[in-house]
């Protein structure tokens, strides 16, 4: 649980413009509380890998693709200079690694629940960030297999240490989020805060960690352009300092998502507006890379967490014929009050029709009698249920790709919805997510 109030003292980084609490038997000493002690059992999540698929000679797409594979070994805090929670010695040291120190202008005059929630998940989210690259450059710097840049296109000692240097600097600049958004949800709830997870994620080289990287930073500027959204519509002029400080983040993390395409040898910049995600998006993704169980008070931030779809299949078509995308559900679907929807750039969701391709009744799941033995499969259909009532617990989709018509550059945002009523369209990312049965899923262009 959430630790609130008791001896907390709060002191304010006349230099840093910072706050920073102290309390008796404070984690901010740099090291966990008991109860929040490092996990010692950490289940293994479901596997999870993030494969290519080429779709043209100079198109790939990179999807979310839950099969077997090989991951990266798990990670956990705290680190070694303390943070989350450092002491004011290391945070000297994280201003000089990161190139800047934090805002000393005044603070928001007020914070409402729904920009509370806000901050409790980018904290969230930024820890992730932090022990991505915290464990990619531990790779990188012990050469660890697939993490050997001596044989690829950084083998030169100079360029190697071009690719250590910048990494530092993000990772530094990421600690730096991560205590900013914590010390906001500190600030303002007197004393609580967010801890972080352990976390297992998808890459087992340097090129599939730079793919993940890019998608990481990718749903986290939408997720940001939501929060200012939010930020601004509830506070209204009192959110001015909190959208100006968001801003200035969100600039940084687009910085950041240039550099991993250029490492790609793609073009700095996706497309002329960026794809926006939500909050319950977000949340539901992060979902595929933290050990279960490990996040000491993950149900502190108020969202909800959807079931994500499994991507299968991909294919843009061209200007003459459309393409198709094909997901598993995880669980029954419908086709006549059901919808396929797609969020990228700065246009409306497209809503499109799907078709069932197959459903999967797992064993004990149905009738009561003879599905307990054996998996059933149930090809096409429009509903939910076979005839003899098995409900499905996957359901293999295909709906159109509206690639070319859209002109769908950049990151992607698919989710299995409601569909919609004639006279009241979806026309934002959060219309989605209020309508979403399963998701998301992600597909990212270049």
């Amino acid at each position: 649980m959430l630790e609130k109030g008791g001896n907390v003292k709060e002191k304010k980084n006349q230099q840093t413009g910072a706050w920073n609490f102290r309390s008796s038997g404070s984690p901010h000493s740099g090291k966990f509380p008991p109860k929040f002690a490092k996990p010692q059992h950490t289940p293994t999540p479901q596997p999870a890998m993030r494969l290519p698929l080429a779709l043209r000679p100079s198109l790939v797409a990179f999807a979310i693709f839950l099969v077997g594979g090989i991951r990266a070994e798990p990670f956990s805090f705290p680190l070694d200079n303390g943070f989350p929670f450092p002491n004011e010695t290391a945070l000297e040291e994280l201003f000089t690694r990161a190139g800047g120190n934090f805002t000393n202008a005044p603070l928001a005059p007020r914070f409402d629940d729904d920009s509370l929630t806000s901050w409790k998940l980018q904290a969230f989210n930024e820890f992730m960030e932090v022990a991505f690259f915290t464990q990619l450059i531990a790779n990188i710097t012990n050469n660890v297999t697939g993490y050997d840049l001596a044989s690829g296109a950084f083998s030169s000692p100079a360029e190697r240490d071009y690719v250590l240097s910048s990494l530092s600097t993000i990772q530094a600049q990421e600690e730096m989020h991560a205590y900013n958004a914590n010390d906001a949800v500190r600030y303002f709830t007197n004393g609580s805060h967010i801890y972080p997870c352990t976390y297992v994620f998808p890459v087992f080289t340097f090129a599939s960690a730079v793919d993940f990287a890019q998608t990481m930073t990718d749903m986290y500027i939408g997720l940001l352009a939501n929060i200012q959204q939010r930020t601004a519509r509830n506070l209204g002029s009192d959110s001015n300092s909190i959208v100006y400080v968001l801003a200035q983040a969100l600039g940084q993390e687009g910085q950041q998502s240039g550099w991993f395409r250029s490492l790609r040898k793609l073009a700095p910049s996706a497309e002329p507006f960026l794809t926006t995600s939500t909050r319950e998006f977000h949340m539901g993704w992060m979902q595929h890379w933290i050990v279960e169980g490990s996040c000491p008070n993950m149900e502190y931030i108020p969202l909800p967490i959807l079931k994500p779809v499994t991507l299968t299949g991909v294919s843009i078509g061209d200007a003459s014929h459309t393409g198709n995308v094909t997901m598993v559900a995880p669980g029954p679907v419908n086709p006549d009050t059901q919808r396929l929807a797609f969020v990228n750039g700065a246009l409306v969701p497209t809503v499109v029709p799907f078709k069932i391709i197959r459903q999967t009744c797992e064993p004990g799941v149905g009738n009561g009698t003879r599905d307990h033995h054996r998996q059933r499969v149930l090809r096409g259909g429009g509903g939910d249920k076979s005839d003899d009532g098995c409900v499905a617990s996957t359901t293999e989709i295909v709906a159109d790709m509206p690639f070319f018509h859209n002109v769908m550059q950049g990151l992607i945002v698919m989710a299995i919805v409601e569909k919609p009523d004639d006279d009241a369209p979806y026309i934002t990312a959060q219309d989605v997510t209020d309508a979403t049965v399963y998701g998301p899923g992600l597909l990212e262009y270049t």
